[in-house]
């Protein structure tokens, strides 16, 4: 009997842990994938977390657009609503999402974390210098699509993505390069607008909307392998020259921030983030 109650009560506090996590759902045109916030439950990270949160809740993400698709490096989001579904023929057809004010950067170097495959980090503009701004954080963020580790000491890891499935099906479409057009406006190479995804209809990657997920079954499926480097990615390793730094809340931003180099991505393993991960499960073990 005894025995009966302690799984009941085993299972009542794993079902309530699960309810209490947060993970946010994106609906895209291309399919759905789940960002779950903060999966090592680092208390820093909690204001990347209510950052997150309070664009999804003022629904700023609903009918944004993916504008990059950096194979083999970044997908990002979050930056520009589009006034038409193709392409637009000038950059004025991009409105930047309407943001709050920035967040308090903490690098992932300095949290034990890293831009691994499938965690995602917030976009930086530059600092003017050749850097970036890491307190200058606000709507933008991408998902590392391998080990960007070169990014650890600028960039805030503060989400996961364990099932890729979507992410990956992005990475598989054609995209244009808009800046090839002089007419465009934006500067030749603006990486915000050099890889954006097109689907075989020739229209842009639309986030239809994002919403926080309430079902705990939905939730525990999200979470499953996050924080502790279960996520799978099917794309090849390797990466770009190309700066994160780029999709910005603004195009000039964007525009000065293309001009620092960044160095060829390194190639490492998960182990920190499964260490992280197996610290964790072993202390609520006891």
């Amino acid at each position: 009997m005894l025995r009966r109650i302690s799984c009941a009560s085993l299972f009542c506090f794993l079902v309530a842990s699960v309810a209490s996590a947060q993970v946010v759902r994106f609906e895209t045109s291309v399919g759905d994938f789940d960002m779950v916030l903060n999966p090592t439950n680092n208390p820093l990270l909690q204001g990347h977390v209510d950052n997150l949160i309070s664009y999804v809740d003022a629904k700023r993400y609903n009918c944004s657009v993916i504008n990059r698709a950096d194979t083999g490096f970044v997908l990002q989001m979050g930056s520009f609503m589009p006034n038409t579904l193709l392409p637009p023929p000038t950059v004025d057809g991009f409105e930047n999402i309407k943001t709050f004010a920035p967040i308090e950067g903490h690098p992932a170097a300095e949290l034990g974390l890293s831009n691994t495959v499938g965690t995602v980090a917030m976009a930086l503009p530059g600092d003017g210098m050749g850097g970036t701004n890491q307190d200058a954080g606000t709507s933008s963020f991408f998902v590392n699509l391998t080990s960007n580790t070169f990014l650890d000491p600028d960039f805030t890891v503060f989400a996961e993505i364990s099932n890729m499935t979507t992410i990956n099906a992005i990475m598989a479409l054609d995209t244009v390069d808009l800046t090839q057009d002089p007419g465009f406006g934006a500067g030749a190479g603006n990486l915000a607008f050099t890889d954006v995804p097109l689907r075989d209809n020739g229209l842009m990657v639309l986030i239809n909307r994002a919403f926080v997920l309430e079902d705990a079954m939905a939730i525990a499926a999200a979470m499953a392998g996050a924080g502790a480097g279960g996520t799978a990615s099917a794309l090849p390793s390797g990466g770009s020259a190309a700066s994160a730094s780029a999709p910005l809340t603004d195009v000039s931003s964007a525009v000065a921030a293309n001009a620092s180099a960044v160095p060829e991505p390194a190639t490492i393993t998960l182990m920190l983030l499964g260490m992280l991960g197996a610290l964790g499960l072993r202390r609520n073990r006891r």
